[in-house]
């Protein structure tokens, strides 16, 4: 691929792919399949956010698995009325982007809706309301969850970001953990709004005695996470980022995992295991111990 499109190219093909890159058009997915039929991929991009939610709420790890809802462009307005019948306070996002700017928090007052995106903020009948939130909705799957109040000491929402991969014996181990927490007044905790980055410990000291063991309990569950959904999708998986949110009582909830996480914050701590992942699977398919097209499947 250059930067004028594909271009014709001959060379030796690599040991291993690192990502699997996604299909651009249907001229491109041939050649994908022919390739993944040659070299063995390292990773595999998960689904939609309601079908990963819902392989964990199939797992040992369903308590900690947001109430949520896919919702279509066909059926929006009703699902999301009727979601919001159920929890009264709710987040609507994208089931594959990661644009913070197109999450919804809504919420009911009376015969209204409130609800806030980034910095607008919106009141309108509910009739109205659930119309122009239905407009939103994509062609692709979108996602609803109950709003889980996720806050520190001061007020301000947090959640916690834990990163985990595959390191060079196959085996899961976790690269970096962290607090996230918005600027005053926000609901997201994006830092390029104002956010910042915290320690994970020092967050959640204003848990009181309670806050180590949380720690340590949200680390555990991130590679709880990375290993139930591996296992599921058949090992193809190589990395996660899993956010968790944490409630006015303590309990961690899965916010929403993903596939090639951002990592500005920790490239070369990502490096280290990733490679030595592509190095362990481009020995195994060597030896015969790593079928090819595994990852093509699902």
């Amino acid at each position: 691929m250059t930067p004028n499109g594909w271009a014709p190219w001959r060379g030796p093909l690599p040991d291993v792919v690192l990502r699997g890159i996604q299909a651009s058009s249907d001229a491109t997915s041939p050649i994908l399949a022919r390739l993944r039929g040659l070299v063995p991929f390292v990773s595999w991009t998960l689904p939609d956010k309601s079908e990963v939610a819902a392989v964990l709420q199939s797992t040992a790890l369903a308590p900690h698995v947001i109430p949520f809802q896919e919702v279509t462009k066909i059926d929006a307005e009703a699902v999301i009325s009727a979601f919001l019948d159920e929890h009264r306070r709710v987040v609507l996002k994208p089931g594959f982007e990661h644009l913070a700017s197109r999450i919804f928090f809504i919420a009911c007052d009376g015969d209204d809706l409130v609800v806030r995106q980034r910095d607008r903020r919106w009141r309108m009948p509910r009739d109205r309301g659930l119309a122009e939130l239905a407009r939103m909705v994509g062609a692709e799957p979108w996602t609803l969850q109950k709003m889980i109040i996720s806050r520190v000491r001061d007020g301000r929402a947090f959640d916690i970001f834990v990163h985990a991969a595959k390191n060079g014996s196959g085996q899961w181990e976790l690269i970096r953990n962290y607090a996230r927490v918005s600027e005053a007044g926000a609901l997201a905790t994006i830092t390029q709004w104002g956010g910042y980055v915290g320690d994970l410990d020092s967050i959640l000291a204003g848990f009181g005695a309670r806050g180590g063991a949380l720690s340590a309990q949200v680390k555990r569950l991130g590679l709880r996470i990375a290993q139930a959904l591996d296992a599921h999708y058949g090992g193809r998986l190589d990395e996660v980022g899993v956010d968790i949110v944490v409630d006015p009582q303590g309990w961690p909830w899965i916010a929403e995992v993903n596939s090639g996480p951002a990592n500005r914050f920790h490239e070369f701590d990502r490096a280290r295991p990733h490679v030595a992942h592509a190095i362990d699977v481009a020995r195994r398919f060597r030896t015969g111990r790593f079928p090819l097209g595994i990852e093509a499947d699902g």
